[in-house]
C-alpha cells in the first residue's frame, strides 16, 4: 500500500498526463543531461564524430550552457570548455564515396535524383488523406463492394519507422500475389486495400512461424484473429505505417537502386541524364540501412519549412550530436503542380482535382557541409533562415533541366517545382528547405464570389519524407521516430524536466531569465530529491523481477529438457556453473545470486498453493510445462531436494531449508505437481 501510495505521488508530480510512471522512473537515472558516455556505437558503422557548430541547441542543453557560463557577480558570461556541452556531428564514410566500390569524389557523382511517378498515383492519394488537415474529402465508395469501404482521416504531422525487413517482406509478398492486385481506379483500390493488408499481416504471421519453427498460435481462433486484424486497420496509426511500409518498399528498395531518376543533378555534372549512376545500390542499403524513419506534413498558403540538414532529432536533444541520415527523401503526394510542371499532369487524376500552387518547391543545396557550416541551422550563423536561396527568374545564371528542375550555377542551390507523386532523393547531409506556399487555386470550389485560399480551398500541400538511418541509430530512432506520438511524449517530458533557460531581452534593456526545472537544484529540494529516489527504486525493482522471471525460465527449461534421461541428476553446483556470471562485477546474476534464487525457489513450494500466486511471484517453484519437454504438454511440475549433503539424506517435500542456503552437492529432481 506505501508503494503504490508513492508511486501516485510521484505520477501526480507532473500535471501532464501524456507522462506516465514509466516516464517517471526514467528521471531517477538523469542526474545530468550528459549523455555522450553512452554514445552509440558510430566507429563500428563507418561514422566519425566531429566537432561542428550549427548555431542551434536543443533545449536539454541549453540550461548547461547557460547555467554554467553565468557568473554570479555581475551576470556575464564566461567560457565553457565542457566538452560534453559542444556541438557534434557524424560524418559517415558511405557520403563521402560516390558508390560502394568507387573511390571517385562525391561532388562527381549524382547527388540528388528526381523520380516523377515515384508510386502508384493510388498509394499517393491514400497518403493525402491521412495526412490532410484540410476538409475531409470523401471518396463514393460502390455499396455493392465486399470489402469494407475505409474511412480515412488526417493528421499533421505524423511520423512513423519501417525497418528494412518490412519493406522486404512486403516485396517478397508482392511477388505472390496476382499481377493485378492493385486497381488504378482509386474507389476500387481504397474498397480493396483494407483486406489486401489483412492478407499481408496474415502472411508475414504464417512465415514468422514457419522460420522460428514455432507451433501456431492456438489460442486464439481463425475467427478471433480475422476480428483482431480487421481492429488493428481501424487505428489510423497502423494504417498510415502500413502505408509507410509500402511507400518504402516501392521507391527506396524497387525504384532507387536500379535506376537514375528522371533528372539526376551532381554538383559539377548537370543534366537530364548526368548518368546511369544511381544514388546508391541494393547492397549498400542491405548492407549499411536498418530503417527509414517516415513522416508527413501537411501545409497551407503560408507555411514553409525552413533551411536545415536532416537529423536523428531525438538523438540530438539526448546527445547535442547531430547525426544525418545516410539518404533522404521526400513525395509529394497533393495534386498540385507549380506553373513550370503543367505538362507533367497525371492521366490517372481528373482534370478537375489538378490544380496549380504558387510557391511550396523543394530546394536543396549541392555544397553539402560546406554550405550548412556558413548558414547554420535555419540560418542562425548567417542571419538568414533561406541559406541565401532565391526563387530562381528567367534572367538568373543557372541551367533549367526537364520538369522545371533549376539549378544556379552560382551557389550550387537547386530548385526542384511541385508535382503530384513526384519523388526527390538525395544524400543525407544535402542542406535543403522548403519555400514558403504563396497561393494554392481555389477555382475548383464552388462559385463563391469571394474564396480565402487559405483556410476554405480544402486543399493543402503534402509531403512525405524518408531519412534512410544505419545500424549504429535505426533501432534507438525506431522506439520514438520524429513527429510520432512516442516522440512528441518524450519532447514533452524533457520539456517539463529539463531547464531550459531562455534570454528575452526586455525594453528597457534587462534581460529576463525563464526557467524550468533544474537538476542542479533538486538536491537542495528534499521532497522532490525522495520523489526521485522512490522512482528509482521502483525502477530497479521492476529490472530485478524481469530478470529474475528469466532466471527462473531457464532453471525450468534446464531441469525439464534433462528429466527423463538415464543420465545423473544435476546438483545446485551445475545450475550455479552455468547461469552465474563472476566474470563482470555488478551483473546479475552472480554464482551466489543463482544460488539463493534457487534456494528461494524451493522454499516457494509450500507457501503457495494457489497457482495464480504463483504467477504473479518472480521466484517459483511451481510450472507448467507448455511444451511437453518432460512428459505431456501442460503438466505441471515442481523441483525436489534428493539429496542435500550425503546420498542417504533425503529431503521430503515439506521439510524447511532454514538455516543456510542449500548445499551445492545437493541433488535435483521433477516430480508432478498435485
Amino acid at each position: 500500500a506505501r508503494r503504490v501510495s508513492r508511486l501516485n505521488l510521484i505520477s501526480n508530480f507532473v500535471s501532464d498526463p501524456d507522462i506516465d510512471i514509466d516516464s517517471l522512473r526514467t528521471l531517477a537515472y538523469i542526474s545530468s543531461f550528459t549523455m555522450s558516455s553512452s554514445l552509440p556505437a558510430f566507429e563500428g558503422h563507418g561514422g566519425h564524430l566531429q566537432a561542428f557548430d550549427d548555431g542551434h541547441c536543443p533545449e536539454t542543453f541549453r540550461f548547461q550552457q547557460h547555467e554554467e557560463r553565468i557568473n554570479t557577480n555581475n551576470d556575464d558570461l564566461v567560457a565553457d570548455d565542457d566538452e560534453n556541452v559542444a556541438p557534434r556531428i557524424v560524418m559517415y564514410d558511405c557520403l563521402r564515396k560516390s558508390s560502394l566500390n568507387s573511390s571517385a569524389p562525391i561532388s562527381s557523382s549524382p547527388n540528388v535524383h528526381i523520380y516523377d511517378e515515384a508510386l502508384s498515383p493510388s498509394n499517393a492519394r491514400m497518403l493525402f488523406e491521412v495526412t490532410t488537415c484540410s476538409r475531409q474529402i470523401k471518396q463514393p465508395i460502390d455499396v455493392d463492394q465486399t470489402c469494407p469501404s475505409m474511412s480515412l482521416s488526417g493528421e499533421s504531422p505524423w511520423g512513423t519507422y519501417v525497418t528494412m525487413k518490412e519493406a522486404f517482406e512486403w516485396i517478397e509478398w508482392i511477388k505472390v500475389q496476382p499481377e493485378n492486385c492493385g486497381s488504378d481506379n482509386y474507389e476500387e483500390y481504397l474498397a480493396g486495400w483494407r483486406q489486401k493488408m489483412i492478407q499481408f499481416y496474415k502472411w508475414q504471421q504464417h512465415s514468422s512461424n514457419t522460420r522460428d519453427e514455432k507451433k501456431e498460435d492456438r489460442s486464439h481462433s481463425d475467427n478471433e484473429r480475422d476480428c483482431l486484424l480487421q481492429n488493428r486497420l481501424d487505428d489510423m496509426d497502423n494504417v498510415r505505417h502500413a502505408l509507410a511500409v509500402e511507400a518504402v518498399a516501392k521507391f527506396f528498395v524497387e525504384t532507387v537502386p536500379f535506376q537514375p531518376g528522371t533528372t539526376a543533378v551532381a554538383a559539377k555534372l548537370c543534366s537530364n541524364q548526368s548518368s546511369n549512376e544511381t544514388l546508391f545500390e541494393t547492397s549498400q542499403l542491405l548492407k549499411q540501412a536498418h530503417g527509414v524513419a517516415v513522416w508527413a506534413l501537411s501545409s497551407n498558403p503560408g507555411h514553409s519549412v525552413q533551411y536545415h540538414i536532416d537529423y536523428a532529432e531525438l538523438l540530438r536533444y539526448e546527445y547535442n550530436v547531430t547525426v544525418p541520415p545516410l539518404w533522404a527523401g521526400t513525395i509529394h503526394c497533393s495534386a498540385l503542380w507549380n506553373c513550370h510542371c503543367q505538362n507533367m499532369k497525371n492521366d490517372s487524376v481528373s482534370d478537375q482535382n489538378q490544380h496549380l500552387m504558387r510557391g511550396g518547391e523543394f530546394c536543396v543545396n549541392l555544397r553539402g557541409l560546406e554550405h550548412y557550416a556558413e548558414h547554420g541551422y535555419k540560418g542562425n550563423l548567417s542571419g538568414d533562415p533561406t541559406g541565401g536561396w532565391r526563387r530562381p527568374a528567367i534572367a538568373d545564371s543557372g541551367q533549367c533541366l526537364d520538369g522545371g528542375v533549376h539549378i544556379n550555377n552560382d551557389d550550387q542551390w537547386v530548385t526542384i517545382p511541385y508535382a503530384f507523386n513526384r519523388g526527390i532523393v538525395h544524400r543525407g547531409d544535402l542542406p535543403h528547405l522548403s519555400a514558403p506556399v504563396e497561393f494554392i487555386d481555389a477555382q475548383f470550389e464552388s462559385s463563391a464570389e469571394s474564396v480565402d485560399v487559405s483556410t476554405s480551398s480544402g486543399l493543402s500541400r503534402v509531403i512525405v519524407g524518408f531519412n534512410v538511418f544505419g545500424h549504429d541509430v535505426g533501432a534507438l530512432i525506431s522506439r520514438a521516430p520524429e513527429h510520432s506520438k512516442p516522440f512528441r511524449r518524450k519532447v514533452r517530458l524533457y520539456r517539463s524536466t529539463i531547464n531550459t533557460c531562455i534570454e528575452k531581452s526586455t525594453s528597457d534593456g534587462r534581460i529576463l531569465r525563464q526557467k524550468g526545472i533544474d537538476f542542479s537544484k533538486i538536491r537542495k529540494n528534499k521532497g522532490l530529491t525522495k520523489l526521485l529516489v522512490l522512482a528509482k527504486r521502483e525502477k530497479v525493482k521492476a529490472q530485478l523481477r524481469h530478470n529474475q522471471e528469466h532466471l527462473s525460465c531457464r532453471i525450468w527449461h534446464r531441469m525439464l529438457s534433462y528429466h527423463g534421461r538415464d543420465r545423473p541428476l544435476l546438483k545446485v553446483a551445475d545450475f550455479v556453473n552455468e547461469f552465474g556470471d563472476d566474470s563482470i562485477d555488478g551483473v546479475w546474476p552472480n554464482s551466489d545470486d543463482v544460488h539463493v534464487h534457487l534456494h528461494h525457489m524451493l522454499l516457494t513450494t509450500t507457501k503457495m498453493r494457489d497457482l495464480s500466486q504463483q504467477q504473479r511471484s518472480p521466484v517459483y517453484n511451481i510450472f507448467q510445462d507448455d511444451n511437453g519437454l518432460a512428459g505431456s504438454p501442460g503438466t505441471w511440475y515442481r523441483m525436489k531436494v534428493v539429496q542435500r549433503s550425503a546420498p542417504s539424506y533425503a529431503v521430503k517435500h515439506n521439510e524447511s531449508l532454514s538455516g543456510g542456503l542449500i548445499p551445492l552437492t545437493a541433488s535435483l529432481t521433477v516430480v508432478e505437481y498435485q
